[in-house]
């Protein structure tokens, strides 16, 4: 009987899974990618329908009372503002975000611990940015702006979290260098997009969320 000798180990001979994330951050990755996929395979009736009840949309969000187009009740709104991350444009939109919140939620999901009291934090985490994100885009959108989609406002939330961290599992203060210099960045890259993304990639980008 052979053995692979070219899986990964560690100092002490013990083979290292392919993916070293925590668990929760794995479910969470292929959640997004497995959403997409059943999205994708829908009919395009279903696809519209899915994206009207489901994707944040400013002119739905904000008709007024007795207009056909006005949610059916207060919660089928709200809800929208955290289902939004679990639907994306195409396959390279789903597959950044859950590269991204993988590369993020790892640390800030080792450094919240790998107990109840830990998944609860990191979804704390990340359903309360995805919401200040889509919350953000409402109020400065146009109320005829397309629809918002994708779980960017989660891995920005996940990002700056991790960038909060040092490298030793402490905790960097809101004025430390490092994170002011990734919080510039990060928001001329935001810029970058907003102008060049619709000419390079043909579609826009919401840099609200």
């Amino acid at each position: 009987m052979s053995e692979d000798t070219n899986a990964p180990r560690t100092n002490t001979g013990q083979r290292q899974p392919i993916i070293n994330a925590p668990l929760l951050v794995i479910l969470m990755s292929a959640l997004l990618v497995a959403l997409h996929a059943f999205v994708t395979f829908s009919s395009g009736a279903d696809q519209q329908l899915i994206m009207e009840n489901y994707a944040v949309v400013p002119g739905r969000f904000w008709a007024p009372a007795g207009s056909p187009y006005v949610y059916p009740d207060h919660l089928s709104g709200l809800i929208t503002l955290v289902s939004t991350a679990l639907l994306h444009a195409d396959w390279t939109h789903v597959m950044i975000n859950s590269l991204m919140l993988l590369a993020f939620g790892t640390p800030v999901a080792r450094a919240f611990g790998n107990d109840v009291r830990g998944w609860g934090l990191w979804m704390l985490l990340f359903v309360g940015s995805v919401v200040a994100g889509s919350a953000l885009y409402l109020a400065v959108a146009d109320v005829n702006g397309p629809y918002l989609i994708g779980a960017s406002g989660g891995t920005s939330g996940l990002m700056a979290a991790a960038f909060l961290l040092d490298p030793w599992g402490g905790k960097r203060p809101l004025w430390a260098r490092e994170f002011v210099s990734f919080s510039i960045v990060f928001a001329l890259i935001n810029v970058l997009l907003v102008l060049v993304a619709p000419y390079a990639l043909g579609m826009a980008v919401s840099w609200e969320a």
